[in-house]
């Protein structure tokens, strides 16, 4: 096998006295995340994360996410992302199998598989960027005085 999930995961689901869990697969913005969760005790962890678009300042060759303008060029970006996941999706949903595999051997438990590509890709324009940036600065400014 070999995933090298983290043993704290582990550790947490024995000390805690997990009975079960789930395992999913969802897009978390420009990334694909497998998760596992258990609803009873609320532990949960990232096992393994993909990332879909490479971003960066100097190299034209990638996508530079910081400079979206528009809500269309946005869509357009989610719209090749959500193509890239599905053409994915046999090979996550293998890695996602071996890993619930794994965790039931290792943990003892039994493991329920989402076998699906949940939600959608989201691509923030330069626009609603600022607007967190500014919230973020403002936020615990009391302007009741």
């Amino acid at each position: 096998m070999g995933n090298f999930i983290q043993q704290e995961l582990y550790t947490r689901i024995k000390l805690i006295g997990v009975e079960s869990g789930v395992i999913k697969i969802s897009y978390s913005g420009t990334h694909i995340g497998i998760d596992f969760y258990d609803e009873d005790t609320g532990v949960s962890a990232g096992l393994h994360s993909i990332e879909l678009v490479k971003s960066s300042f100097i190299n034209e060759s990638y996508v530079n996410l910081d400079r979206i303008k528009n809500s269309e060029e946005a869509k357009a970006i989610e719209k090749q992302l959500l193509e890239k996941g599905n053409k994915m999706k046999s090979e996550l949903v293998a890695k996602v199998n071996e890993l619930a595999e794994e965790i039931t051997k290792r943990a003892g438990i039994p493991v329920k598989v989402i076998p699906r590509l949940q939600g959608t890709p989201y691509v923030a324009t330069e626009f609603e960027k600022n607007m967190d940036i500014a919230r973020d600065v403002f936020a615990g400014i009391d302007d009741d005085y």
